[in-house]
This record gives C-alpha cells, sequence and structure tokens, in this order.
C-alpha cells in the first residue's frame, strides 16, 4: 500500500461518518462535511464545508480545528 492511500485510509477512518476525504490530482488533501449545510451563524463562526490542505498532516489540523469550533 503506498504511503498516500495509507494516510487516506487513516483520515477516512478517524472522521468517518463526519467527512468525506479525498486528494486532488495536484496533490493537495480535502474534506468535505457529510453533514447538512452550515448555517450562516456557523459560518461566521469560522466553520466550513470543505477543508484543504497540503499535506494529510495539515488536513488533520484543518479538520480537528473544524470540529472543535462545532462543539
Amino acid at each position: 500500500m503506498r504511503s498516500d492511500d495509507a494516510e487516506w485510509e487513516k483520515l477516512r477512518s478517524e472522521y468517518a461518518g463526519r467527512w468525506s476525504i479525498w486528494r486532488s490530482d495536484a496533490g493537495r488533501w480535502y474534506a468535505t462535511r457529510l453533514t447538512r449545510s452550515l448555517s450562516r451563524a456557523e459560518i461566521d463562526q469560522g466553520l466550513v464545508m470543505t477543508a484543504s490542505g497540503d499535506s494529510p498532516e495539515e488536513l488533520r489540523s484543518q479538520l480537528s480545528t473544524q470540529e472543535r469550533l462545532a462543539r
């Protein structure tokens, strides 16, 4: 298994049911919420429907922040 595939599986497992995670052809990592659309108040609070990062670690950091903000 390629390291990118292993990282994808790891992220997918960590955020299962909450985020859909993929890697673009350009190599950037993305995650989109699997839940309902966000309200204007949630967006104003800093929540996003889609997060991205240059690496799996950067995306994990973004998702961690998003989940903390959502609490």
